[in-house]
């Protein structure tokens, strides 16, 4: 199945090498800047 929405675990593995060892440090900074912005939003929907 083609897709560029949608990859197998193995083909985004080969896509992003820094995957392979320890995954939480290469995904750490992308949940945290999504935390960060989801967090601006609500406090800019209180303001």
């Amino acid at each position: 199945m083609e897709s560029k929405f949608y990859l197998t675990w193995e083909d985004y593995k080969q896509k992003f090498p820094e995957l392979e060892k320890r995954p939480e440090e290469a995904v750490a900074p992308k949940l945290q800047a999504c935390e960060d912005a989801m967090f601006n939003f609500i406090v800019g929907l209180l303001m």
